[in-house]
């Protein structure tokens, strides 16, 4: 029930009892009709509320078609690092994961952004093998392993360095990824989602490596 329809019953039932306090009074049948009739222009508006909300329902559901059939809810790999220029530079909010195939925690983390991408079709997020990416490596001092940049727009939102800001522990929660990356403006928080509102850490003073910063 809309917030007008209760307000409407809570007067109506309050009017109720004031007549019931007063025998002298009775309780006339245009009194149930005017506030039928108030119910009935709420119902309008709820009518005209649904169907609103049935045409947002459809653009995002063309849109999370769109964003599958491009390559989003899932990390995918990049071969090269023209193609991971190209890619950041064309989507508006990226998530790149430099990795080894042989380090543990590069498979860690893997694994969670992997939750994040099906979470979250707006952001792209992929992964690219440091020994395909060796300008990039170098150009971005990049050192220890995993590390993890995000972007918007191509702009550098997002630095994370193995996993020093996860608790530096191998059994960190997807949950502390996303406030990260949420915190950065690179995904939206979902209700009900990964995290609630309350320990989001929209807050979170910046890092000096989340400084914005030009991809290329």
């Amino acid at each position: 029930m809309s917030s007008k329809s209760l307000s409407v019953l809570d007067s109506y039932q309050d009017q109720l009892l004031s007549k019931r306090g007063d025998r002298d009074k009775e309780i006339e049948s245009d009194d149930d009709e005017d506030f039928m009739a108030l119910l009935e222009e709420d119902d309008a508006e709820l009518n005209s509320y649904r169907a609103k909300r049935m045409q947002e329902l459809s653009e995002q559901m063309k849109q999370a078609k769109r964003f599958v059939e491009e390559g989003h809810g899932t990390v995918i790999d990049v071969l090269s690092e023209k193609e991971l220029l190209d890619l950041t530079s064309k989507t508006k909010h990226s998530v790149v994961h430099f990795y080894h195939p042989d380090f543990k925690r590069c498979a860690i983390m893997h694994e969670k952004l992997k939750i994040l991408a099906n979470k979250h079709l707006s952001c792209k997020f992929v992964r690219i093998k440091v020994e395909d990416a060796p300008f990039l490596v170098t150009r971005l001092n990049i050192q220890v392993l995993p590390c993890v940049l995000a972007f918007v727009d191509g702009k550098e939102k997002l630095k994370l360095i193995g996993f020093e800001r996860l608790g530096n522990k191998d059994d960190f929660k997807a949950e502390q990824l996303e406030t990260l990356l949420i915190s950065s403006n690179v995904i939206r928080r979902k209700d009900g989602g990964l995290k609630s509102s309350s320990i989001l850490g929209f807050n979170e003073k910046p890092h000096k490596e989340d400084i914005d910063e030009d991809w290329d």
